[in-house]
């Protein structure tokens, strides 16, 4: 690219409406409606958004978070659908692109997945977490290497990654030999037990490794836990106690692993904006392109398939009507289209 613009990010800093679908649009709507009043032209959600994480994985057995796996089941993004028109309306009607990670559920199983909108209203591409992580294997399947895009945009090439694939190494380099430059880094909350392995300061650490690594702006986003959560699904005092209200840490990242914008206290609700110039990456390119001159290809190498991974392939065609693979996933009649 030729053009290094200068605009302003956002990432959000909020609570889902646990396990209420539509009121969680419409709060993610209103976020992108506040945000693109302030400027932003790239937004970023926390994960698990819509309609919420599934806490109780970590508060019981799985017999007892059945039922709430019952109405989360109800309560996932399907494509297409109501759900994803009035996020694409959104979209369109502010002209900026965001990332949102939902619980997706595709035939009849369910994955993390942020989708990502343009300013057209375009559902662009989606990225499914390629490993749910312990507990999350009870509520997820696996992604693969077919969703784990990096956009070419008048932005910039925008790309993103959930929670704890920031700790892994080959995911790291895998998006960075695709040239990212703006990247959406989605987080629930910080487990808030104090002393634990992984709270907010090794998010926020994995994050801003990931940034300086790649040479890459880093939009934080994270959820707030809430009373209002703490009600829906604690059913007991010693459950109450495990989750404490608060411990979002959202925040915008420069490519030095320095947080730039307005700082949020960790149970406020709200955006943190910062105005990023992507003329910056290019002194850290000099330095550092790990997908690049600063590679080892003679004895270090990484083979990335990007081929999908289905378990099950259709051959023939039925007597319904014939649509594509990109129609299947992304909802050609939800204002969507794909690009590789």
């Amino acid at each position: 690219m030729s053009n290094y613009p200068k605009y302003r990010v956002a990432a959000v800093q909020a609570s889902p409406v646990l396990l209420d679908l539509d009121a969680t649009i419409d709060k993610t709507c209103r976020l992108v409606d506040e945000a693109a009043a302030n400027g932003a032209k790239v937004i970023a959600f926390p994960e698990a958004f819509i309609p919420g994480y599934p806490w109780w994985i970590w508060l019981g057995n799985a017999d007892y978070g059945m039922k709430y796996y019952i109405q989360l089941y109800k309560n996932s993004v399907e494509i297409p659908s109501l759900a994803v028109q009035k996020l694409s309306s959104a979209a369109k009607r502010n002209k900026v692109y965001f990332c949102v990670s939902v619980t997706e559920k595709d035939g009849g199983s369910l994955y993390l997945t942020q989708l990502w909108f343009d300013p057209n209203g375009d559902l662009i591409g989606k990225h499914r977490k390629l490993k749910a992580t312990n507990a999350e294997k009870t509520i997820w399947g696996d992604g693969d290497g077919s969703m784990m895009p990096v956009f070419e945009t008048e932005y910039g090439n925008l790309g993103g990654l959930q929670c704890w694939e920031h700790f892994l190494p080959l995911n790291v380099a895998a998006m960075a030999s695709m040239n990212e430059q703006v990247h959406v880094a989605s987080w629930p909350i910080g487990m808030p037990q104090e002393g634990h392995l992984f709270g907010p300061e090794q998010c926020v650490t994995a994050t801003k490794y990931y940034a300086i690594s790649n040479q890459v702006f880093c939009l934080l986003s994270s959820q707030i836990w809430t009373e209002e959560q703490r009600d829906k699904i604690c059913e007991t005092e010693e459950q109450r106690n495990f989750m404490k209200v608060g411990h979002g840490f959202s925040q915008i990242i420069a490519p030095n692993g320095m947080e730039i914008g307005n700082k949020l206290a960790h149970d406020e609700e709200g955006i943190t904006y910062a105005d990023i110039d992507l003329e910056q990456i290019i002194p850290g390119k000099f330095l550092i392109d790990s997908a690049g001159h600063y590679s080892t290809p003679g004895f270090l190498s990484l083979s990335f398939d990007r081929t999908e991974k289905k378990p099950i392939k259709h051959i023939g065609e039925s007597a319904q009507e014939t649509v594509t693979y990109e129609e299947i996933q992304y909802g050609s009649k939800a204002n969507v289209k794909v690009h590789s």
